[in-house]
């Protein structure tokens, strides 16, 4: 992540068991993500879009003189190619530096009733990217960029709405996937990693900065 900060990942005990204790991380589509309706929490219509394009209502003059208005913004999508065969694994990045980003914004806790937090986010990243390597797998990693709400222009799997925000997103994504979901097994992570009940994960957590000591007067 290239700062202080680790990863967490949310979601059912049972599954983050066999997280830990395999390394399975499943990648999901983002077909997936476009039919999910939860009240924007998984679900998304623009997230992975190649771009998309917006307009005002169109108001339309009557000969009497009134106007009938269409009401709403238009929204056009340009969805990327082969989007079945794009694959993503999403974990909340904690960075404490970033304002707003800790304490966990509460929203977080729908994903899962657990969370696994990784005590060593290097280690995870090098086995990731080993066993990627190691199965020729093209790939991606990176954390999201979030955009106005009324953003216009690209998109990709890498910027999503500020509304978005709070997930505070890292993302694996691998594009050339076999059409559908996928499991990638990078091996034990109980090594590197702790599962802690959500609701509690902001109280067990403690972020603390050591003190920059002041330079030696004497020059020592």
């Amino acid at each position: 992540m290239g700062e202080p900060g680790t990863l967490i990942k949310f979601g059912k005990q049972e599954h983050l068991l066999r997280l830990q204790a395999e390394g399975a991380l499943y990648l999901n589509t983002p077909e997936y993500f476009w039919q999910i309706e939860d009240e924007e929490l998984r679900g998304d219509p623009l997230d992975c879009i190649a771009k998309v394009a917006r307009g005002p209502k169109i108001v339309i003059p009557l000969p009497d003189g009134k106007q009938v208005s269409m009401e709403g913004e238009w929204i056009y999508r340009m969805y990327p190619p082969e989007p079945e065969k794009m694959n993503i694994f999403c974990m909340f990045a904690l960075r404490p530096l970033i304002e707003g980003n800790f304490p966990i914004d509460t929203r977080n806790f729908q994903f899962g009733d657990y969370a696994l937090f990784l005590i060593n986010p290097n280690e995870f990243m090098r086995r990731v990217q080993s066993t990627l390597k190691n199965e020729k797998i093209n790939y991606k990693a990176d954390l999201v960029e979030y955009v106005d709400d009324k953003y216009i222009g690209e998109l990709g799997p890498f910027k999503k709405l500020k509304k978005f925000a709070y997930q505070s997103e890292w993302r694996l994504v691998c594009p050339e996937g076999p059409s559908g979901p996928r499991e990638i097994l990078i091996g034990d992570i109980r090594d590197i990693s702790v599962i802690l009940r959500s609701d509690e994960i902001n109280e067990l957590i403690k972020v603390e900065f050591e003190p920059i000591n002041s330079r030696d007067p004497s020059g020592a």
